[in-house]
């Protein structure tokens, strides 16, 4: 080196470039080539350029072949078919009569069996209604009926312009019996 390059070098300021080798170098990153990126284009635009992030690629391994996942549109807000909750009465009175119509007396531990029947054919009839976006949950009590009276109380987050309930009670002289199904709509 001459004098006069190590002076030019000390006026003139240090180009972006090399404040970017430098940087790099002091991290220890890996930067590819040329030729490295556009082989990992070529790779990624033959794969599929949906899902891709510039961090990584989103697509989910099964097997041996990769997968888009789908998700369902967030863009609607409503649901096509909304919780209806006269149909579900319906359905809650008809599995309560056939299930509660042959009992003669309150014994606890056929019971509770037979609260959990209830509650899992409820579920299923309503299930085949097939209400998007809604989840379904189903409350069933049996009890004894022997001068005494019951309380209930729920409490959740609650959408009065989405969200919907229906329920049931059925006596006669042996027991009483209480069913809820609560339609919870979700994104």
């Amino acid at each position: 080196m001459n004098k006069h390059q190590s002076k030019q070098d000390a006026s003139v300021p240090v180009s972006k470039s090399k404040l970017w080798q430098n940087l790099v170098q002091r991290l220890g990153v890996r930067v590819p080539t040329d030729l490295e990126s556009q082989t990992k284009r070529k790779t990624l635009s033959k794969l599929s350029m949906i899902g891709f992030n510039g961090a990584g690629i989103l697509f989910h391994k099964r097997g041996d072949r990769l997968k888009i996942p789908r998700y369902q549109n967030t863009y609607r807000l409503e649901s096509f078919r909304a919780f209806h909750a006269v149909a579900v009465d319906k359905i809650v009175r008809d599995v309560m009569e056939i299930k509660l119509s042959a009992i003669t007396s309150y014994q606890p531990d056929q019971t509770s069996k037979l609260c959990l029947e209830i509650a899992s054919d409820v579920l299923k009839a309503v299930g085949k209604k097939d209400y998007d976006r809604y989840k379904i949950v189903t409350q069933v009590y049996i009890i004894q009926r022997f001068q005494q009276s019951m309380h209930t109380a729920f409490q959740c987050l609650w959408d009065v312009e989405r969200d919907n309930y229906s329920y049931h009670v059925f006596e006669n002289n042996h027991i009483y019996a209480w069913c809820c199904v609560f339609g919870i709509y979700y994104d």
